[in-house]
């Protein structure tokens, strides 16, 4: 005999089958409910995934070679610290909200349509980077056995759709799986180039090379190489935050935000400055195969490129999730977008995506830093110093306007500031420049937006019944 409060077994079943859809789904359209929240581990190690992308290195050495050692430095510290500070910020909210970077987006100040093309392009970023580190990837395997390069695309592209098929549970086990590996490995390569160096390299902090832009010019050049960086990480950042208890994420901050920065700034990069001096290489494909040979070289190379692209992945196909959820009432799930991003990023690797993506990546380093502004003063001047808005931050459909001019002015505002320094202004300072001031310019506007509209397009009624 079943009792009324216990459930019958088709009721477990229909439960188990809604657990199980919303892990895989990752509550991409949804609150993170309070059951379903993680340990401050899982999100560091899924972190610190990022950090161990090849591509920190490749930056770390280019910088020391056109900017020199002194300017990089000095611009690692001074970005690292910008990046914290819009990170915990943003990162903040989205434990606090249980929301992904695109769900606090359409809250504050875009609109339940108004941010799809933040979206849009935060997921284009994404689907870059996976083509970019796949690229990479195939690349390194063709060392060891040389087939078409269209066959390695095809393999590094689909092998990502099984791996991120459960979402943030199955990327914290292979987070943690592989890094004991990449640890071991790096520290052999670490000792084999002091070994074969006659000792450190003492001018890690001080050299200039031959044809390198020191001084101010250098600085604002590593600042503007690092804008990509501090726009895109608060958001990826909260992606993953958001599965940290609100009443826990100030205790954990320093382990889940300021630690895995600080690697990618103070080790990441540094290490590329490292094996650049000593081995005059820049790809770190290269140089370690060169130190560890052919074959740990390439592994090391597929352990760094797939933990990587496991996040551009899963957070690709999380953006266009949401993305999909403004265009149909029936939108697809998660595991469709997965293998819509490898597919995309299949036929970009076959465009030669790694050679031809400088300016891309500039431009969309000046726009991430005016998104994360609007939402920046959102939460900061709109929200919390001027009380124009109050209450949990409202996403749903039917609770919020399509529109709001407050952040997609801000928005549009900033990146036409920024494009034009960018590619109409002569000097190297106002384009070093460019992405910080679309930043500020965002700021600016979407304050002023909201202060002159009063809030009144935040939510679909003048007295809206916020949910959690």
């Amino acid at each position: 005999m079943t009792t009324r409060n216990e459930p019958t077994p088709d009721v477990e079943v229909v439960e188990h089958d809604i657990h199980e859809h919303e892990e895989r789904e990752d509550y991409a359209r949804s609150r993170v409910p309070e059951h379903a929240r993680r340990s401050t581990g899982a999100v560091f190690m899924v972190l610190v995934g990022i950090v161990t992308a090849f591509f920190f290195p490749t930056v770390g050495g280019s910088y020391l070679l056109a900017y020199g050692a002194a300017a990089t430095w000095i611009a690692l510290l001074v970005g690292f610290l910008i990046l914290i500070a819009l990170t915990l910020v943003v990162a903040s909210a989205a434990s606090r909200e249980g929301l992904t970077a695109e769900l606090l987006t359409r809250g504050c100040g875009y609109g339940f349509v108004g941010s799809v093309l933040t979206t849009l392009i935060y997921a284009a970023t994404f689907v870059l980077y996976t083509a970019l580190e796949g690229q990479i990837l195939a690349t390194s395997i063709d060392q060891i056995w040389d087939l078409p390069d269209i066959v390695w695309y095809i393999i590094v592209g689909l092998i990502f759709i099984p791996l991120t098929w459960y979402g943030m549970t199955q990327l914290t086990w292979i987070m943690w799986l592989t890094f004991p590996i990449y640890v071991i490995l790096v520290t052999i390569a670490v000792v084999k180039a002091i070994n074969e160096n006659g000792g450190f390299p003492t001018e890690l902090f001080t050299a200039a090379p031959e044809g390198s832009i020191t001084g101010i010019l250098g600085f604002l050049g590593v600042m503007a190489g690092l804008a990509g960086t501090i726009g895109l990480n608060p958001m990826e950042a909260s992606d993953y935050n958001r599965f940290i208890a609100a009443d826990r994420f100030k205790k954990v901050a320093w382990k889940s935000i300021v630690l895995p920065y600080a690697l990618m700034f103070f080790v990441a990069m540094p290490l590329g400055m490292f094996f650049t001096l000593i081995t005059n290489e820049v790809n770190p494909a290269v140089y370690f195969s060169s130190l560890l040979g052919v074959g740990l070289g390439v592994l090391l190379a597929w352990i760094s490129q797939v933990r990587i692209n496991l996040t551009n992945v899963h957070l690709g196909s999380i953006a266009l999730t949401s993305a999909a959820q403004r265009v149909t009432k029936r939108p697809p799930g998660r595991m469709v977008w997965v293998t819509v991003v490898a597919v995309l990023s299949i036929l970009l690797m076959q465009a030669d995506v790694l050679g031809n993506v400088l300016g891309f990546l500039e431009w969309n380093g000046m726009f991430l830093l005016a998104w994360v502004g609007t939402v920046i003063a959102d939460l900061l001047i709109v929200r919390k110093a001027l009380g124009i808005v109050r209450g949990p931050i409202e996403y749903r459909e039917g609770h919020i306007r399509k529109f709001n001019p407050v952040g997609v002015t801000a928005l549009l505002a900033a990146v036409l500031v920024g494009s034009i320094l960018l590619y109409a202004a002569d000097g190297t300072m106002l384009r070093g420049l460019a992405p910080y001031i679309a930043f500020a310019v965002a700021v600016i506007v979407h304050s002023v937006m909201a202060v002159v509209t009063k809030g009144r397009f935040y939510f679909s009624d003048q007295t809206p019944e916020p949910a959690r």
